[in-house]
């Protein structure tokens, strides 16, 4: 299980929904500028919420809520212990551990020269 944040939380979380929630393309042109407003703090979530039809304010209301939250992928938030809560900071030092450690070799190690072209420049 992996928790995701920001616009990959919100397209997961958006993926989800559709199966649930069936919107048509204006219904979704709404929502996209509806987060889009959102995230560059044109307008509170309340105040976007309350310009949307109804039954698109509790999809906007996913939504914001896995763009500022985060979203479990793999299963739902409830899934995840309360107290083992993946913060992108753990995520970023789990993926960093699982990396190989890369060792120098000749090739990588060599002299590096730097030429300077005396060439000049006519103007």
């Amino acid at each position: 299980m992996i928790m995701l944040t920001g616009i990959k939380a919100f397209e997961a979380r958006w993926q989800s929904l559709k199966a649930v929630h069936p919107t048509n393309s204006r219904e979704n042109h709404l929502l996209m500028q509806s987060m889009g407003r959102l995230v560059d703090n044109y307008a509170t979530q309340a105040e976007i919420a309350a310009e949307l039809p109804t039954h698109l304010q509790a999809i906007f209301a996913h939504l914001v809520d896995a763009y500022l939250n985060g979203y479990w992928l793999e299963g739902t938030e409830e899934s995840a212990p309360a107290d083992n809560q993946m913060t992108p900071a753990k995520v970023a030092a789990r993926q960093r551990r699982q990396r190989k450690t890369i060792k120098p070799t000749a090739a990588s190690e060599a002299a590096t020269y730097v030429i300077r072209d005396r060439v000049k420049c006519r103007v």
